[in-house]
């Protein structure tokens, strides 16, 4: 399951848990729960594209909230993590133990998510072996007309020859483009539409929420 899917399901699924379990006891502080989760895939975003992230922070938390977070010594993500289980911990009376247990499951999933990003930004393919697998493969394609021309094999003509050459190195080069976007996903993954659809799920809850009051 991609990442994405992850990410949108313990979201979703902990906005659900905070309006069902926290809004009848503390309205202010499921509103709060409710703003962080909304941003989140907006934030994580942010962070795996280095993008500026002030504004989203700005428009839609407190003001004092904001400046917590822009203050804090960590990411951003890791600081809203900590928060939203500061924020569930203050309520943990009201609670029933499964629900609470499960909310703990999707930070923690969240946090396990954050790390699995984490770790592909920071570990990218060292250059030289990049460099080198992209050498080699220019070399093999150079080579590989001159290789066939000279095999008894290429009494087909010119033509298949070059025909064979341009597919190979179609092929070729694709897989070795591949991997260097595999190498750094992010810029290429469909962010903006998870970090909408999240925020989407979250308002529709409490939409139906205050339908229902």
């Amino acid at each position: 399951m991609p990442i994405g899917t992850f990410i949108k399901r313990d979201v979703t699924s902990l906005a659900g848990l905070v309006v069902t379990y926290i809004y009848p006891h503390d309205e202010n502080k499921a509103l709060l729960l409710g703003r962080y989760l909304s941003i989140y895939g907006w934030i994580l975003e942010g962070y795996m594209r280095d993008e500026d992230d002030q504004t989203v922070l700005q428009t839609i938390l407190p003001p004092n909230e904001a400046a917590w977070l822009q203050q804090a010594s960590t990411d951003t993500p890791t600081a809203i993590i900590f928060r939203l289980r500061q924020l569930i911990a203050g309520n943990m009376a009201n609670l029933p133990l499964a629900a609470a247990n499960v909310m703990e499951d999707r930070l923690v999933e969240l946090e396990s998510i954050l790390g699995t990003c984490k770790r592909l930004l920071g570990s990218p393919i060292p250059p030289t072996y990049t460099c080198h697998t992209s050498r080699v493969l220019c070399l093999y394609l150079g080579l590989l007309p001159i290789a066939l021309v000279g095999s008894s094999k290429a009494a087909t003509g010119l033509l298949a020859i070059l025909i064979n050459v341009a597919l190979l190195t179609y092929v070729f080069v694709g897989i070795d483009e591949i991997g260097v976007e595999i190498e750094h996903p992010f810029p290429l993954l469909p962010m903006w539409f998870l970090s909408n659809s999240v925020q989407d799920n979250i308002s529709h809850q409490y939409v139906i929420l205050s339908q229902q009051g």
